[in-house]
């Protein structure tokens, strides 16, 4: 009984160091710290239920393994990234591509109507709604709150305004 408290009580101080920690840390870094602290708990959480025989052993296993997991995932796109941001920086100092492929606009900034179309996904006969209904999909995909970046937002809403001029 008192390995339990004692095990409990070190719980709880470790969740309370970890969150004094995350408070100093500026408030757009918050979230990603909680989220951790959250799959982290629930991969523990399972992983004592199997060891308890309250779950299977392979579902204490594979949620042991979440935290790990997601952290090489995040690592593999922050690299990703990275590389894809080096090459475009390459290019634009050699003034050429560098195994990828340009981005969508034209080089005076106006968006041509083919050019709009591909970026939304779209065909030639494209109604107004269907336009406004591709461009909300993928800006739920692709807003910079969600994940995504400024630069293809910016580029879906030129594609949507360039299509619904008149």
């Amino acid at each position: 009984m008192i390995i339990r408290l004692a095990f409990a009580a070190l719980i709880l101080y470790a969740l309370y160091r970890f969150v004094t920690v995350v408070q100093q840390k500026p408030p757009e870094q918050r979230r990603s710290y909680y989220l951790s602290l959250i799959i982290g708990l629930a991969a523990a959480g399972l992983v004592v239920m199997s060891l308890t025989g309250r779950v299977h052993w392979i579902a204490g296993l594979i949620g042991g393994a979440l935290p790990f997991v997601r952290q090489y995932i995040l690592n593999h796109v922050y690299h990703r990234l990275n590389q894809q941001r080096g090459d475009n920086e390459q290019s634009g100092k050699n003034g050429q591509s560098a195994n990828h492929t340009p981005p969508p606009t034209s080089s005076n900034g106006n968006m041509s109507r083919n050019e709009a179309l591909a970026i939304l996904g779209l065909k030639e006969t494209a109604s107004e709604d269907d336009i406004i209904q591709a461009h909300r999909q993928l800006m739920q995909k692709l807003h910079p709150d969600r994940g995504g970046n400024d630069y293809l937002a910016s580029q879906l809403n030129a594609a949507k305004e360039t299509l619904l001029k008149r």
